[in-house]
């Protein structure tokens, strides 16, 4: 499917997108994830999905993997997969002839698997990097409700004087910010067309 049939199908879809070197880009705003980026690139008699959801993780990667694995097995058209960066990315491919209920359907399922399943992934994932942030904001009076959702990580008072970086420490301003653990920008570089490990 060329980039000009792509863009009708996401007319007749009510999508709105913008084009990004002959892909197409679809912002899907959620609630714990804030939004979702797709990029939907011309194959021949096809096109491609990739979906950026969240950056390879700091620890606990058996836990992280087997949770996406599980929630494969009841994704629709989508699935998780890994970058050669090891950043996680739902993607699919799909014929010429999805429909514009299809593409509905499938965008709404990223949004749906990006949006319940990001904290899951942050919490377990980057559970060491959210606990130091959480120090960190307590110890300098800084507001945490950006960290709301992960509670069960917070630190007990005895905790905090020992996860929080000494006074001065570029660790703090470097590290443990928000933008850096539960923001979960894309990365500058562009999805590889061909977000990796997968052949569908």
């Amino acid at each position: 499917m060329d980039r000009a049939a792509i863009c009708t199908l996401l007319d007749d879809a009510e999508v709105e997108y913008t084009e990004a070197g002959g892909n197409l880009v679809v912002v899907l705003p959620g609630e714990k994830k804030l939004k979702t980026n797709c990029l939907l690139i011309p194959q021949e008699g096809m096109f491609r999905i990739e979906a950026f959801v969240c950056r390879h993780v700091e620890e606990a990667q058996e836990e992280v993997y087997k949770l996406l694995l599980h929630e494969n097995r009841r994704n629709f058209g989508v699935h998780y997969t890994l970058d050669s960066n090891d950043d996680i990315y739902l993607v699919g491919q799909f014929p010429d002839s999805t429909t514009a209920e299809d593409l509905q359907r499938v965008l709404g399922q990223i949004l749906e698997r990006a949006d319940q399943d990001f904290n899951r992934i942050l919490e377990r994932g980057f559970a060491s990097s959210i606990r130091h942030e959480w120090a960190w904001r307590l110890s300098r009076g800084e507001p945490t409700m950006n960290l709301g959702a992960f509670t069960r990580l917070r630190p007990s008072d005895d905790e905090v004087a020992t996860l929080a970086p000494p006074p001065g420490s570029d660790l703090a301003e470097d590290v443990h910010t928000p933008e850096s653990v539960v923001s979960q920008e894309e990365p500058n570089n562009q999805p590889e067309t061909g977000a990796e490990s997968d052949n569908s």
